[in-house]
C-alpha cells in the first residue's frame, strides 16, 4: 500500500475539480483563487494517473510486530481518506450558519469601499444596490438618523437570532481568502415575533428603510423596519467579498 499517499492526493484532487465544475469552490474559497485551485487539482490529478504506471520496488520490513503496526496505520490513513471523500460527495456543501456567527465578532469587516463612493447628500441614488456589508459599514460610520432617513433599503442576507424576539439580525459573511477567515456583518431589523414567521438561516431580502426605534438596544436605536421580507435560494456566492 505504498501508493495510498498517491491515492490520497489524487482523490481530494478529483473533489477538489468536481466542486470546481460544480461552481461550489466559492463555498470554501475566494472566487479569485478558483483558477489556480483547479490548475493545481488538474496537475494533482494527472500526477496521480502518471504515478500508476510508474513501478515501483517493494520493500521487507523486520519483525512480525512491526510490519502488523504499519498495516494498521496504512488501512487508518486509508479510511481517513475514505471518510473525508464520502463526506464531501454524500453531504451537499453548505454556507457557514449562524453558529458560526454568534462565535465570531460582529461589525469588525473594514469598511466596504461601495459605501465610500456614496454621494452621502443624495436622498436616495446609490444606495439602492448596496449590501448588508455596506449598510454594516455606513452604521459603523454614523449612528446619524438623518443620514439614513429617505434612504431605501435592500438587500439579501440570513436571519440570525439578536436575543430580542423582535429583532433579528440580517447576515452576510465576509471572506478575505477562505471561509476560514470569515467574518460576519450583520444590520437589524426590527420584526416582532419574527422567529413565528421565519427559521433561523433562512435565506431572505429585506425591503424597507432605517427607522429610530427607542425600544431597541441597537446602536442609537437604529433598525430596518421592513416593507416586505422575500424568502430567497441560497445564493451561487454565499460569501461577500
Amino acid at each position: 500500500m505504498a501508493w495510498r499517499g498517491v491515492f490520497a492526493i489524487g482523490v481530494l484532487t478529483l473533489v477538489t475539480v468536481w466542486l470546481g465544475w460544480q461552481g461550489m469552490l466559492g463555498f470554501y474559497i475566494h472566487p479569485r483563487y478558483n483558477l489556480f485551485t483547479l490548475v493545481m487539482a488538474v496537475i494533482g490529478v494527472s500526477l496521480m494517473a502518471t504515478a500508476f504506471f510508474v513501478p515501483t520496488k517493494g520493500h521487507s520490513h523486520a519483525g512480525h510486530k512491526h510490519a502488523k503496526g504499519h498495516s494498521i496505520m496504512e488501512w487508518l490513513s486509508l479510511g481517513l481518506v475514505a471518510a473525508v471523500v464520502t463526506i464531501a460527495l454524500v453531504l451537499p456543501p453548505t454556507t457557514l450558519s449562524s453558529y458560526t456567527a454568534e462565535n465570531r465578532s460582529f461589525g469588525t469587516v473594514a469598511t466596504s469601499p461601495a459605501a465610500d463612493a456614496i454621494d452621502v447628500e443624495s436622498t436616495t441614488s446609490g444606495f439602492e444596490n448596496l449590501t448588508v456589508r455596506d449598510w454594516a459599514s455606513l452604521l459603523i460610520q454614523t449612528q446619524d438618523p438623518s443620514f439614513f432617513r429617505g434612504k431605501p433599503f435592500s438587500a439579501l442576507g440570513t436571519i440570525t437570532d439578536s436575543g430580542d424576539p423582535d429583532v433579528f439580525f440580517l447576515t452576510r459573511f465576509v471572506v478575505t481568502c477562505c471561509a476560514v477567515d470569515a467574518q460576519p456583518v450583520s444590520v437589524p431589523v426590527y420584526y416582532p415575533g419574527w422567529s413565528q414567521d421565519f427559521a433561523v438561516d433562512t435565506w431572505v431580502t429585506v425591503n424597507g428603510g432605517f427607522q429610530v426605534l427607542p425600544q431597541i438596544a441597537e446602536p442609537g436605536n437604529l433598525a430596518v423596519v421592513p416593507g416586505d421580507i422575500v424568502e430567497e435560494e441560497v445564493p451561487r456566492e454565499p460569501y461577500l467579498f
